[in-house]
C-alpha cells in the first residue's frame, strides 16, 4: 500500500514539474514572440502584405478562365498600385461582390475601375465577403482614420445583397448583433484593446491563424466546385418558397444604416457614392441560369426562395437605397447588368466579363461625380 502511494506521489510530482516547466516555456515563448510584433495591432479588413491563390475549375465556373491570385497591400486593401504614388485615393467598401476573390487581381472590377480612371487614381478595395451595411459603418469609422488615408475624398460602397439575404437568414442577427461581434466579421484584425486578454496573446493568435488556414484550405479548396454542386443538388430536392416574409424591419434597419453612413461622410467631408446591387435574379429565369443559383435565404439551406422572390426583395432594397440617396442628395450608381452568364457565374458574383461590364458603368458614372 505504501509502495502504491509512493508511486502515485512520484507520478504526481513528475506531472506537476512537467506542467510548471511547460508553463514557464510558454511564458518565455510568449515574451519572445511578442517582441517581434508578428500581428498588426490596428483595424484591418484583411491581413496586410498577405495573399493566397484560389484554384478555379473553369469547366465548372462559367466565365472565369484562370486561378485567382489574391493579395493585400500594407493597408489590408486589395490594390494594384501603390497609394503613395497617387494624387487621388478612392476607398471601396462592400461584400464579396466587391472583394471579387474568385477573380485574379487585375480582373476584378475595382482594379479595372482604377485603370479606367487613370494614372492619378488609387482604388483601395476593402471589400470583405459577407459584409453588409452593419459592417460598412464600422469600416468607415475605423479604416478612414488611418493616417495614410487621411486625404481620401471619395468612398464608394456597393451594398444591399448581404443586408437583404442576411435579414432573411436571421432577422435577429441582422438587426441586433452586438458591435463587438460585428467587428469580428468586419475586420480580420482589431486593436488589442478591443479584445479579451487571452486573445491578445501571440501564442493564441498563432494558434488561431493556424486553425483559420486549415479551415480555409479544406473549406475553400473545392468551394466553387464540390460545395456549390452539393448546394445545387440539395436545391433540387428542397422546398421552393415564392413568398418572402415581411421585409419592413429589415428595410428600416437598412435605411438607418445608410443614413448613418451618409452622416459619417458629411462629417468627414467625403464624397460618398453608393452602388446598387446587380444580380441574376428575375422572374421566369431561364432554366440554364436557374441551375446556377445557390443562394438559399434560409439557415442551413432547409429550403430555398425562388428567384422571383429574391428579385422582388432585392428590388425593394435597391429602391430604398436610391430613395435615401435622392432624399439626402447623395450620388449613387444604379448598376444594370445583363441577367445572364455575360455578367455572373452564380446569383450575383461577377465573372470576368461581368467585372468588365461593371467597371465600365461604374467608371463612366463615377467620372461624372468626380468632375462635378
Amino acid at each position: 500500500m505504501n509502495k502504491e502511494i509512493k508511486k502515485n506521489r512520484t507520478v504526481f510530482k513528475k506531472i506537476t514539474i512537467s506542467g510548471i516547466v511547460t508553463f514557464i516555456i510558454l511564458i518565455l515563448a510568449e515574451i519572445t514572440l511578442s517582441t517581434f510584433q508578428i500581428f498588426p495591432n490596428n483595424y484591418f479588413t484583411m491581413t496586410p502584405n498577405s495573399g493566397f491563390i484560389w484554384k478555379i475549375n473553369s469547366e465548372e465556373i462559367t466565365g472565369i478562365n484562370q486561378d485567382s491570385e489574391v493579395s493585400f497591400d500594407e493597408l489590408g486593401a486589395r490594390s494594384i498600385s501603390n497609394y503613395q504614388d497617387k494624387e487621388h485615393k478612392i476607398v471601396l467598401f462592400g461584400g464579396s461582390t466587391t472583394a471579387c476573390f474568385a477573380l485574379t487581381q487585375l480582373k476584378t472590377w475595382p482594379a479595372l475601375l482604377e485603370k479606367k480612371l487613370g494614372d492619378a487614381y488609387w482604388v483601395g478595395n476593402f471589400g470583405r465577403p459577407g459584409n453588409s451595411s452593419n459592417h460598412h459603418i464600422l469600416q468607415f469609422e475605423h479604416i478612414l482614420k488611418k493616417e495614410e488615408l487621411s486625404d481620401v475624398k471619395t468612398v464608394v460602397i456597393m451594398q444591399g445583397v448581404n443586408d437583404f439575404v442576411g435579414y432573411l437568414i436571421s432577422s435577429e442577427q441582422y438587426l441586433n448583433t452586438p458591435q463587438q461581434k460585428l467587428k469580428r466579421i468586419a475586420f480580420q484584425h482589431v486593436p488589442d484593446g478591443d479584445i479579451p486578454f487571452y486573445k491578445k496573446l501571440t501564442l493564441y493568435k498563432l494558434a488561431r491563424r493556424a486553425k483559420q488556414n486549415i479551415i480555409f484550405h479544406f473549406k475553400h479548396k473545392d468551394y466553387l466546385t464540390k460545395v456549390v454542386q452539393d448546394i445545387k443538388t440539395l436545391k433540387k430536392q428542397a422546398k421552393i418558397v415564392d413568398e418572402l416574409p415581411d421585409l419592413t424591419e429589415g428595410l428600416n434597419h437598412y435605411k438607418k444604416n445608410t443614413e448613418y453612413l451618409i452622416k459619417l461622410a458629411d462629417e468627414k467631408k467625403i464624397n460618398l457614392v453608393f452602388v446598387t446591387q446587380a444580380t441574376m435574379w428575375k422572374p421566369d429565369l431561364d432554366k440554364k441560369y436557374e441551375d446556377l443559383m445557390t443562394t438559399s435565404g434560409f439557415a442551413n439551406n432547409e429550403a430555398f426562395y425562388s428567384t422571383k422572390a429574391f428579385y422582388q426583395g432585392m428590388e425593394a432594397f435597391n429602391a430604398l437605397l436610391k430613395e435615401v440617396c435622392n432624399k439626402h442628395h447623395v450620388s449613387y450608381i444604379d448598376l444594370q447588368l445583363p441577367k445572364t452568364t455575360a455578367s455572373f457565374y452564380d446569383d450575383f458574383h461577377f465573372n470576368e466579363s461581368g467585372a468588365q461590364l461593371a467597371s465600365d458603368q461604374i467608371a463612366r458614372d463615377l467620372k461624372k461625380v468626380l468632375n462635378n
